[in-house]
This record gives structure tokens, C-alpha cells and sequence, in this order.
């Protein structure tokens, strides 16, 4: 099916829409000369424009698009992801958020050399930005090809429209364009996903209907609790695992954590952590009706056996084209709700990284003078260009990745995002050196995730896969679900079939132990040299509040006396 005029509207609608706020926003209400005004709004943004903004990052298309597969394949056991995503902002707003505002710093990295070393933020920076420029090039890529094999849209027209024209909005118009655009993108979001529901039950006979089905075909899963790590969903690797990835996501990466900075107190920021809680819970809610929606449909004729897609992500978009192509326009507001998850993403890392860049790398080892606040902006500037152009060039590479893109970005985030997650929970209550375990954890998940990408393969019944059937298609046909031959000859394999959700379990406790078994044999720091306010007590995980020795609400002046701050520093090499 090939979309209509007011379909294609409603996409240039959208675009057009994202670019005038850049444009106004970057040349109109704002020069953007400062860098704090173009990284950080001034960190004199609203709460709800903000937690908007902070749904939007992490609520990616791989979220509309897989999520909904998910349940689909694997029933209602991902439900138990409400239980992670409390533990993640409980853990952020009672930890993280208190010391990224004590620190004061554009970067939460700057705490890492404050307590570290300048090795270790380096380090875990250059991590960070390599990670997420591979993470935002599958978002662009993913959802791009999904729609474009669905809907007739030409795949690079759509991968080279969005990243361009989100480059641009995020160069000119800085965070005040990001947090601004993410907030239309993210109503487009619910609308799309709710208009899908609604008309879905409508079409299916109403919600008693749907669960029914999905109750006959065992979607409906609440007590799965093996230990077996091999199943993806349980109740111990999501709320285990997943507790641990939110925590990650929702602290340990600059593209989240930057927006705990961009309002003007502790209390402001711990708000806007858990109003997006309250958001992510919703659209879970509604995404795993969509999966329930898609099962009563396709339950005698799955569209994946039967050769009418070929990948998973393109499940939902055939719902919405035979739900919703009787309504002009509503395939549009789809797509675009879809595109807008990509955009968000994609300006949200962008200007992430460059505030990396700019602040752990570029300042910490550029030698001579400091730098004007506004040839600080300008560098700025060019280097979101940059990055921008980068990301639509290495959305190519990930053409070759054959994986539902939630258990992609699952792979992505929980290998690497978890072992920084690691280090920042070392520096927090344990006075130990980190390096070594640091890059041990990385090498180790590297590994992991490659051996799993090459040898593992989809197995109806295994992983705690769900069957599907093809008895109700129009057509005759005579297809099996072939399973892949016996694989136990790789001793490894064990241990690549370890579920994606114990991921950043595994990260966690390699930190953990390497840590403190280099500590006990080389010996550790002395914990009189390190500042105690750098330290939190084990007692604060469990209190709503602590007192902090200063708070930062990183106004222009502070951030700029931090900057000319004597901190004794260390060579890289």
C-alpha cells in the first residue's frame, strides 16, 4: 500500500513543524550564545516540558515498534518492566540526580574525575559517545526501513530526511528546540498509539474480545518465575535486569541525565523523573494492548511465516495499514508519530554528545587559554552538525542487523551502558580504583553480545517463545517453522543464550567483584584523600532525602567559576 496526499501531508507537516521551532528558538527568541543556554535551556526549563522531553528520549520508535512484538511473541510477562522502570527513577532521583546537581557540571562525567581520574572520565566518555552514536543510528535506521517496506516510502529518502532535518533543528536551535520539538513529538506519539487502540478494539469486538483471544493463545503471563537465564522474560530478569538497566538509562548516560539539568533545582529534577515514570508506565500500558490487538488479528495467520513481511518491526505498521488506511490521514499521523520517536531520539543524542565532547574531551586536554562562552557555542554548533551527518552515515551499517530492534537496543544498552552504571555505583559507596575492572566488563559484554548476535537464532518454544499459526490465511499454505539444528557442539553457547535482560546484571557484578578483588591484591585508595562528599551511605538508598554539603543550580556564573576551579589533574598517557 502506497500512502496518499494526506498522509504525505501530515509527514511534512511534522518535519516542517521541527525545523520552524529550531529556526525560532536558534535565531529569534534566542542568539543561543552561551553554551549553557544552547546545552542546558539556561537550566530554566518547565518540569512537564521536561519530563515530556525525557520520555522522548527514551521512549524510541524501537519502543512503538517492539514493545508491541514483544508481548506478541512472548505475552504479558513484559509487564513486569512497571516494576523496573520505579526501581530506575527510585534509584535516580535518591542517588544520581542529588550528586549530578552537586557536581555542577554540564557533564555528570565531570563526577568521575573528581572522585577518579581524568583516565577514567576520558574513558567512560569516549564509551559513551561511541555507544550512542551506534544506538541513534538504529533508531534512525530501524523504524525508517519498517515503514518504507510496509508503506512503498523509499528507505534513504526517509533515513536521510529525518537525520538531516533533526541535525538542523538541533544545531541552530539547541536544547530549547530539542526539549520543544520532543514535546509535539511525544503528544504525536500517544495520539498515534491510541488512535491505533481504539479503532483496533473497535474492529476486533471490543476489549472482552482481545483478551479472550490472547488468554486461548497464552499471551497472557504473569508467573513465569524460572531461573533458567536462557528464558528472555521472568519475573526475576526483568524486575533483576531490568531494575538495573533503568537505572542506567535513566542516570548513567548524558542523553537522560542532561535534562536533570536543565531545570532549576533538585526538587524540580527528582519531579520531572518521576512524571516520567508516570508517562513510561502509560505508554507501556497501551503499547502492550497494541500487542494484544496484534495476536486476536493475526493469531491464525501469522504475517512473518506466511512471507507477507519480512522482519518483525514491520508487524505493527501492517496492522496500522489494514486498521486505519480506511482513514485518510491516519496512516499519516502514524508514521509521523513513528518518525517522531526517531527524531527525539536522535536530537536528544546528538546533543548529548556534543556536550561530552565539548566538556570531558576538548576542554580537559586542549592546551592554552580558556575559551569564550561563545566560541564554546560555536564549537558546539559545528560539532552537532557533525555528529548529526555521522549518525545518517553509520545508519547504513546497522542495514546488516536482522534483530527485533528492541532486543537490538536491549543488546546495545544493557553491554555497555551497564558497566558505566557499574563505575558510578563504585565511586558512590566503595573507595576503589576502577580502570581495570572498567574495561575487563566492557571487553567481556563486547564478547558476549557477538557471540550471541552470530550463533543464536529465534526457536519456537525455546527462550520462552510463544507458537503462532498460519491455519487462517486466505491463501494454501504450507509453512512450518523450521528449527535451527542442534548447536550444543559451541561449549559457549550457554552462555550466549543468556537472555538479553540479565545483561546488565552480568555488568554489575563483573565491575563488582573485579573491583574489589584489584583492590585486595594491589591495594586501594586511602579513603582519608577522598572527598566525602563524593561518597554516598549505603542508608540513602532507602531515604527519600539527604542533605548535601552544596547544591548547584548551574547558573552561567557557577558553571563558569567550575570551569576555572584548581583541580590537580593527571596526564592522559
Amino acid at each position: 500500500m502506497y500512502l496518499g496526499w494526506i498522509d504525505y501531508g501530515m509527514l511534512i507537516l511534522l518535519l516542517g513543524f521541527s525545523v520552524s521551532i529550531g529556526i525560532y528558538q536558534g535565531c529569534f527568541r534566542s542568539k543561543q550564545l552561551t553554551t549553557n543556554e544552547f546545552l542546558i535551556a539556561d537550566g530554566r526549563m518547565m518540569i512537564l516540558p521536561t519530563a515530556m522531553s525525557l520520555l522522548a528520549s527514551l521512549m524510541s520508535a524501537a519502543t512503538l515498534l517492539g514493545i508491541p512484538i514483544e508481548i506478541y511473541s512472548y505475552g504479558t510477562m513484559y509487564m513486569y518492566w512497571i516494576f523496573a522502570y520505579f526501581i530506575g527513577t527510585y534509584l535516580t532521583v535518591n542517588l544520581f540526580i542529588p550528586m549530578f546537581r552537586q557536581i555542577g557540571n554540564l557533564s555528570i562525567y565531570a563526577y568521575l574525575e573528581q572522585r577518579f581520574s581524568l583516565t577514567i572520565r576520558i574513558v567512560i566518555t569516549l564509551s559513551y559517545m561511541i555507544v550512542t552514536i551506534f544506538y541513534i543510528a538504529v533508531i534512525l535506521y530501524g523504524p525508517c526501513l519498517a515503514l518504507s517496506q510496509v508503506t512503498g516510502l523509499h528507505i534513504w529518502l526517509t533515513v536521510g530526511s529525518c537525520g538531516i532535518i533533526c541535525t538542523l533543528y538541533t544545531s541552530i536551535g539547541g536544547m530549547k528546540a530539542v526539549i520543544w520539538t520532543d514535546v509535539i513529538q511525544t503528544i504525536m506519539m500517544f495520539l498515534g498509539v491510541i488512535l491505533s487502540v481504539i479503532i483496533g478494539f473497535y474492529d476486533a469486538g471490543g476489549i472482552k474480545s482481545v483478551f479472550k483471544s490472547a488468554m486461548d493463545g497464552n499471551r497472557i503471563q504473569f508467573s513465569t518465575t524460572t531461573l533458567d537465564p536462557s528464558i528472555r522474560y521472568t519475573v526475576w530478569s526483568v524486575i533483576i535486569g531490568g531494575g538495573l538497566y533503568a537505572t542506567a538509562i535513566y542516570s548513567c548516560l548524558q542523553t537522560q541525565a542532561q535534562r536533570y539539568l536543565c531545570v532549576k533545582s533538585i526538587r524540580a529534577a527528582q519531579k520531572v523523573a518521576w512524571i516520567n515514570f508516570l508517562m513510561c508506565t502509560m505508554m507501556l500500558f497501551l503499547c502492550a494492548s497494541v500487542g494484544c490487538l496484534l495476536y486476536a488479528k493475526y493469531n491464525q495467520c501469522d504475517p512473518l511465516q506466511a512471507k507477507l513481511i519480512s522482519k518483525p518491526d514491520q508487524l505493527y505498521p501492517l496492522f496500522i495499514i489494514e486498521t486505519l488506511g480506511r482513514f485518510p490521514g491516519l496512516t499519516g499521523l502514524f508514521i509521523a508519530s513513528v518518525l517522531s520517536a526517531s527524531l527525539s531520539t536522535v536530537s536528544s543524542g546528538i546533543n548529548s554528545i556534543t556536550t561530552v565532547f565539548l566538556e570531558d574531551i576538548y576542554k580537559r586536554i586542549s592546551i592554552g587559554n580558556l575559551m569564550s562562552d561563545e566560541k564554546q557555542a560555536s564549537i558546539s554548533k559545528i560539532l552537532s552538525l557533525f555528529i548529526g551527518f555521522l549518525v545518517v552515515f553509520l545508519a547504513y551499517a546497522t542495514s546488516f542487523l536482522g534483530n527485533n530492534i528492541i532486543v537490538i537496543v536491549f543488546q546495545i544498552s544493557g553491554s555497555f551502558a551497564a558497566p558505566i552504571l557499574g563505575v558510578f555505583l563504585i565511586g558512590f559507596f566503595i573507595p576503589r580504583s576502577i580502570l581495570i575492572a572498567f574495561i575487563c566488563c566492557l571487553l567481556f559484554q563486547t564478547w558476549v553480545l557477538i557471540g550471541a548476535t552470530l550463533t543464536m537464532k529465534s526457536q519456537i518454544g525455546k527462550g520462552g517463545r510463544l507458537p503462532t499459526s498460519v491455519k487462517g490465511c486466505l491463501s494454501s499454505l504450507n509453512i512450518t517453522q523450521v528449527i535451527p539444528k542442534n548447536q550444543s557442539s559451541n561449549p559457549l553457547l550457554p552462555l550466549y543464550s543468556i537472555s538479553v535482560m540479565w545483561y546488565s546484571f552480568n555488568a554489575i557484578i563483573i565491575i563488582v567483584v573485579i573491583s574489589l578483588l584489584g583492590s585486595f591484591i594491589f591495594g586501594s585508595n586511602d579513603p582519608k584523600t577522598i572527598d566525602e562528599s563524593l561518597l554516598i551511605s549505603w542508608k540513602n538508598v532507602f531515604s527519600c532525602n539527604w542533605k548535601h554539603k552544596k547544591s548547584t543550580n548551574l547558573k552561567t556564573n557557577e558553571v563558569n567559576t567550575i570551569e576555572t576551579q584548581t583541580i590537580e589533574q593527571e596526564s592522559i598517557l
